[in-house]
């Protein structure tokens, strides 16, 4: 008898437990969630000239163009330079970039951009830092010391349709977690 009285008592803890356990999960899914919710990073507009300042950095976007062949700005003696493949043509994004941190910058880590082309076609840069000896250097190479400021060019790589056509091109530039827009048409 008092092993029963024991296993009675235990299901009826058992069964409680779980109504106790049911009601409590029941009573928050009908209520407010607690989560939160999840919103889009806003994407900022800016337009060339303009100064993007960050936690790590002031970018200034100094001029955006579309180049078969990206030049540095001296061009006399031995220099490096980009030619866009046959049927292709580069969106040159160039930029100044001033580290604003207590320690290094590297060159590639300060942002990326991406293209848009006609509302769907995505394309991704690649950064290359200005060098006065050779005119650019590789970026995975090459830091920023702190408070000081280099010359940077984003090449984007695209079909040669996105410079011949008049469909729509954007770039959405990224650093430090945020997002900035410049419409080219």
């Amino acid at each position: 008898e008092i092993v029963l009285k024991k296993l009675f008592l235990g299901l009826v803890l058992v069964l409680s437990s779980l109504f106790l356990v049911a009601c409590g999960n029941q009573a928050n899914s009908t209520g407010a969630t607690s989560a939160p919710v999840e919103k889009k990073p806003e994407i900022k507009t800016i337009q060339q000239g303009e100064v993007i300042k960050t936690a790590s950095a002031e970018v200034t976007i100094n001029k955006i163009s579309l180049s078969y062949d990206v030049l540095p700005d001296k061009t006399s003696g031995f220099y490096t330079r980009y030619p866009a493949k046959k049927g292709n043509v580069y969106i040159d994004v160039d930029a100044t970039v001033k580290n604003v941190q207590k320690q290094e910058l590297r060159c590639d880590k300060v942002l990326t951009v991406e293209a848009n082309y006609n509302n769907g076609y995505q394309y991704s840069s690649m950064p290359v830092v200005k060098d006065e000896k050779t005119g650019f250097t590789y970026a995975n190479i090459s830091a920023i010391k702190p408070l000081e400021s280099r010359g940077m060019k984003f090449l984007v790589d695209c079909p040669e349709e996105v410079e011949s056509s008049k469909n729509p091109l954007s770039l959405t530039i990224n650093i430090d977690g945020e997002k900035y827009q410049y419409t080219i048409r």
